[in-house]
């Protein structure tokens, strides 16, 4: 066959760039470039450090993951000691080699291959800027996870609905200040959700083909896929718990009879069986097949206010007050649940009509049945979240990109019922639903500009305050995750009472420094200083040392700001 003339292969490039797949890939292209664009805007302009103490604990986690081959924590806290010495009989080796009690493995370790391939350095002085394995890793990774959350929802709502919800309802997640924020935090969130996402586009996928009639093996991978990222989610966070159930229910309703039943069955028994691994190891390093995590629900309760759970050496669980603390603390937080987090997942606008839509009942089979997984799925988080609290009520942000393409399809189906004859009407009024949902991320952008989260956390300050320890010492301080993580130093934190710091400094490990923040100096000077619980700190954050007191040289920090105390001149050397 005779070569195309010149001619012809230049229109049939000019045909590929104007309408064929030429055109497709610029404008795929043009419209990734502005998802980086955002994704590095919003960086410059939100992250100057990470600010959460969950993010700071699995940050370490993953350090000693990838230098110890284990999960390690560097920051102990009282009530693990407490509960390791109940659990286990190695107590006077736990507060330098102490198992994590509290995390599950999964973000930890992609934490720690994250260190190893970008070769992020812990640096042992830290003049100023953003901590380089932050910066490098922590952030990174997670943006990546963000940016796969928003392909797969866009392959989801295209499979559920059409390609103008996927496309309207991918822009409005990348335009989501809700999903950069998670994505800076360094919590692990864009995990979960990325997780989440890939286990429900596996079910639908599944679903579908399975009703078409389609052999076994077109449908068993997508479902084995689902079945897999449920107990990987839960190994991400313990809260994800709930992804079993939802995906249960989808299998059933969507299969139906005994297939339905069957499946969803299987699908349990791959999840406790994925699970299963960790919780045994759980149960012979800690004691229990959750650690202390159940535990965690007294914190911030009646029976123990503020910070002390965290802080005692000797809990003390009467029946009666556990009881009717947990009943008032799940009243209290699930009341605010419902009027403040649940109607602003996302910023507010999409929820609504999420909600709305379910008094509207679709006519395809999996649209109609995948929103009441949903719904499940967000009833038990906050029955669980009114006892664990607001980082685990964060955990409704997973849901946003599920949520998304039923609020946009819902939309469409509004404007559709207007018949507006004039195609630029719909076009604007799209236009402004989408401004509307992006607002948030607008103003966050705007001035003025994020700077440091100080007090308490500044890098250059923890990071010269922990060096003055060699590693085998034990530092003391109100906010051991951002010493352990910035410092590299085993941290405790500050034990409720003066008599505990000392049980500790001559049963378990001497304590060789004192590191005191505005954690603890910006509390109020009457009701917890003076009168409260930090009473018998007080004189110390004075000055008045006591004669039997071991660590007697100090030095404030940033304009009486900090306190440093050790038990020698430790910076003359």
């Amino acid at each position: 066959m005779a070569p195309k003339p010149f001619e012809s292969k230049i229109q049939d490039l000019v045909y590929n760039l104007e309408v064929g797949i030429g055109a497709r890939l610029i404008k795929t292209g043009l419209y990734l470039l502005f998802v980086l664009f955002v994704m590095l805007m919003y960086t410059a302009t939100q992250f100057r450090g990470l600010k959460e103490a969950d993010a700071m604990e699995y940050a370490q986690l993953g350090r000693n993951l990838l230098y110890h081959h284990r999960l390690l924590t560097q920051c102990v806290r009282p009530i693990t000691i407490w509960y390791m010495k109940e659990k286990s009989p190695h107590r006077r080796a736990a507060i330098m080699h102490q198992p994590d009690v509290l995390h599950p493995p999964l973000y930890p370790l992609l934490l720690a291959a994250a260190y190893r391939v970008t070769s992020a350095p812990f640096p042992t002085e830290h003049k100023q800027g953003i901590y380089p394995a932050e910066q490098r890793a922590v952030i990174p990774l997670n943006h990546f996870f963000t940016l796969a959350s928003g392909l797969l929802m866009f392959l989801l709502a295209r499979r559920l609905f059409d390609r103008r919800v996927a496309l309207v309802g991918v822009t409005l997640f990348f335009l989501s200040d809700t999903a950069w924020r998670d994505s800076i935090s360094g919590t692990g969130l864009p995990l979960l959700t990325l997780l989440t996402v890939s286990m429900f586009l596996g079910l639908v996928v599944a679903a579908q083909r399975f009703r078409d009639g389609e052999n076994i093996r077109r449908w068993i991978v997508p479902w084995l896929v689902a079945a897999v990222a449920a107990p990987a989610a839960f190994l991400t966070r313990y809260g994800a718990f709930f992804l079993a159930p939802m995906g249960a229910l989808f299998v059933w309703t969507m299969f139906g009879g005994r297939q339905g039943r069957r499946w969803a069955i299987a699908f349990i028994v791959i999840f406790l069986a994925g699970i299963s691994p960790w919780l045994v190891r759980n149960l012979a390093v800690t004691g229990g097949i959750l650690g202390l995590a159940p535990y965690t629900a007294l914190a911030d309760s009646h029976a123990f206010a503020a910070d002390s759970f965290w802080r005692t050496l000797h809990p003390t669980f009467k029946a009666g007050t556990v009881i009717s603390s947990l009943q008032i603390k799940w009243l209290e937080n699930t009341s605010r649940f419902y009027q403040a987090d649940l109607r602003l997942i996302g910023d507010g606008l999409v929820i609504c009509m999420f909600l709305v839509s379910f008094f509207y009942r679709f006519v395809r089979r999996p649209v109609h049945l995948l929103r009441w997984s949903f719904l499940l799925g967000i009833v038990l988080l906050i029955g669980v979240a009114g006892f664990y609290g607001e980082s685990t009520s964060r955990l409704l942000h997973v849901f946003w990109p599920l949520i998304i393409p039923y609020g946009v399809a819902f939309f469409f189906l509004l404007l559709d019922r207007l018949q507006l004859r004039v195609q630029i009407l719909n076009t604007a009024l799209t236009g402004l639903f989408v401004s509307l949902a992006a607002l948030p991320l607008v103003f966050a952008l705007l001035p003025p500009r994020v700077g440091f989260p100080y007090p308490p956390y500044y890098p250059p300050i923890i990071v010269h305050v922990s060096h003055m320890l060699e590693r085998k010492e034990l530092l003391c301080t109100d906010m051991p995750w951002a010493t352990a993580w910035y410092g590299d130093r085993v941290s405790l934190q500050l034990p409720e009472t003066l008599d505990e710091f000392y049980e500790v400094n001559d049963l378990e490990k001497n304590i060789s420094a004192m590191y005191f923040t505005t954690i603890t100096r910006n509390k109020a000077y009457v009701k917890d200083l003076l009168t409260g619980p930090e009473r018998s700190w007080f004189p110390i954050l004075e000055g008045r040392i006591p004669g039997d007191f071991p660590l007697t040289e100090g030095f404030p920090i940033y304009n009486m700001d900090q306190l440093f105390l050790t038990d020698r001149k430790r910076w003359e050397e």
